[in-house]
């Protein structure tokens, strides 16, 4: 089962444009549209900056060591470390969803930012996935269009593979972001890395990763240097949500009553703007700091019988 999460990786890496260290192409930034699959991202200066962030609602866990080595975090702020606490005890006690095969997830999304396809005005997309992977379907020009999968696997049988235990988790994530060529990267360092794996396999899959792995993946989230939380912000569809982070501008948002992921986004920080070597700075980025670039929440995601069924 060794290559089971490296597939589910890989996979997982296949639905997503690149970050924006990697949008330059040919001289002109793209545009970050992201399709949606079910596939397989000293005491006393403690205590000041602790207040401090507690102040600002916005709350980090750990601290990078600056070696690219990971280790768990020595000192942990309460508050950061509850909300991820509180999410794994939410997915413990959730039931366990067994979609037949041949059953679909429907999903319906809604994508805004001035980096988006269609920029700041808000544009909504509907998306199948048969559970054995074999066929996806979407709506295109107004019409329902279903494509054949080739070499498709179960997604419900790779997630169901993967530990459960939040050390042997972690172990095998990072075990295999290791594994995996640096230019693949999403993220400049491995704890950037193995956060943006979990986050994806977490946002790509809100049906179908088994209860306690579920949980597994947000105590592992706790131990990851440099993550961060953020208890004060709106999702693209201006509903309450928590941000949880690892920096670069990227942000996965948590529903505060669930803890489900539902939505991803990327927040201008002031340095994280795409460059082309023909123009500069993309136009499009010339906005204040804390401006969200992009976002793309998801509406709805329900079990179906069939492509085209809400």
């Amino acid at each position: 089962m060794e290559d089971q999460l490296a597939e589910a990786m890989r996979r997982t890496a296949g639905t997503i444009e690149p970050r924006v260290t990697e949008l330059v192409t040919g001289g002109i930034a793209r545009g970050r549209r992201r399709r949606l699959r079910n596939r397989v991202g000293a005491a006393s200066a403690v205590a000041a900056v602790t207040a401090a962030a507690v102040a600002a609602g916005v709350l980090t866990i750990g601290a990078a060591d600056g070696t690219g080595t990971s280790q768990p975090p020595a000192v942990r702020l309460v508050s950061a470390t509850e909300v991820l606490g509180r999410a794994a005890q939410a997915m413990e006690v959730r039931p366990e969803s067994r979609p037949r095969p041949d059953q679909w997830l429907y999903v319906k999304t809604l994508e805004v930012g001035v980096a988006a396809e269609h920029g700041m005005h808000p544009t909504a997309g509907e998306n199948w996935t048969r559970f054995d992977g074999a066929r996806e379907a979407g709506i295109y020009n107004g019409k329902l269009v279903i494509e054949r999968k080739a070499g498709a696997a179960s997604a419900e049988a790779r997630l169901a593979s993967l530990p459960a235990d939040p050390q042997a988790l972690r172990a095998k994530i990072y075990k295999e972001v290791d594994a995996s060529a640096r230019r693949d990267w999403q993220y400049p360092d491995r704890d950037g890395e193995a956060f943006d794996t979990i986050a994806q396999l977490l946002w790509s899959n809100p049906v179908g990763i088994p209860p306690k792995t579920q949980a597994a993946f947000y105590r592992v989230l706790a131990t990851i240097p440099g993550v961060g939380i953020d208890k004060n912000v709106k999702d693209g569809a201006s509903r309450p949500a928590i941000a949880v982070t690892h920096g670069y501008g990227e942000q996965f948002l948590l529903d505060p009553a669930t803890y489900q992921v539902v939505a991803q986004r990327t927040v201008f920080n002031g340095h994280n703007a795409p460059i082309s070597k023909a123009t500069g700075t993309d136009p499009r980025y010339e906005v204040p700091v804390g401006t969200v670039t992009y976002s793309l929440t998801r509406l709805t995601a329900k079990v179906v019988d069939k492509p085209g069924q809400r």
